[in-house]
């Protein structure tokens, strides 16, 4: 699995594009979203919508999600950027509040994008491959009032242990313990057995029902099917107290936004 990892001279383009893209709460209830898209431009006729509700929301079929266009501009290094910024908890959504409407509360909302013609006509709906968090199926999601995972006092001193003293484990989380919570149960018995590094195969989220994550359709966030970022930072958290390595380096990629 393949990750950006912030080394060097290309930290600070690396933070760079993470502020840019997916979905990040500026403020209480302001969460702005980018994307780019390479060769779409507002001057080609397309307009880009973003779809957005409650997870809870999602499956009642008197509340529709909340629709909002995105702006198009050229950014000077990597081109067709597109934004927008969204109120979530503005007098407008409340006034005009469904009695059943959980729009609002600091929890999960799921989202996509809709590319469309000028006239509205829908070209294609595309999930956001920057997302941090994803729902069922192929959307996109975020934790309004999302608050960072807190590393143990152990993790500021983990020390990879030598190249040389290394006895990895190959590691599939939905064979070994079905989701993270099950694989870090068994974490001890890896221990036991001497184990000092985990390769974890592929936990990216995918398109397809089946899959063993080799097809990701997310590549910053956890596949709904294992939990979500602070799970995993869980696990990698778990690990470390236990003088596991994580083979990656998880602690500093995008894992940890």
């Amino acid at each position: 699995m393949k990750l950006l990892i912030f080394e060097g001279s290309s930290e600070k383009l690396h933070r760079d594009l993470v502020d840019k893209l997916g979905a990040r709460e500026l403020a209480d209830g302001v969460v702005e979203f980018g994307l780019f898209l390479p060769w779409v431009s507002a001057s080609d006729v397309y307009q880009l919508w973003l779809k957005i509700i409650h997870e809870k929301d999602q499956f009642l079929q008197d509340i529709p999600p909340h629709e909002f266009e995105l702006t198009h501009s050229v950014d000077a290094e990597h081109g067709d950027y597109w934004s927008v910024k969204v109120d979530i908890k503005s007098e407008a959504f409340i006034q005009r509040k469904h009695p059943k409407l959980t729009w609002g509360s600091e929890d999960k909302y799921v989202y996509r994008y809709c590319l469309r013609h000028r006239d509205r006509i829908e070209i294609d709906w595309i999930i956001d491959p920057f997302a941090r968090e994803f729902g069922v199926g192929k959307l996109s999601a975020f934790t309004l009032g999302y608050q960072p995972y807190e590393w143990s006092i152990e993790e500021n001193e983990w020390k990879t242990p030598a190249l040389h003293d290394l006895i990895l484990y190959e590691l599939m989380i939905t064979e070994f313990g079905g989701d993270i919570d099950g694989a870090i149960a068994q974490l001890d018995y890896l221990a036991n057995l001497g184990i000092n590094c985990i390769e974890v195969m592929p936990v990216s989220h995918v398109g397809m029902t089946v899959d063993w994550g080799f097809l990701p359709i997310g590549y910053f966030g956890v596949d709904e099917r294992f939990g979500n970022r602070k799970d995993l930072q869980r696990f990698i958290d778990a690990a470390h107290q236990r003088k596991i390595k994580d083979c990656g380096n998880f602690r500093r990629s995008l894992w940890s936004y």
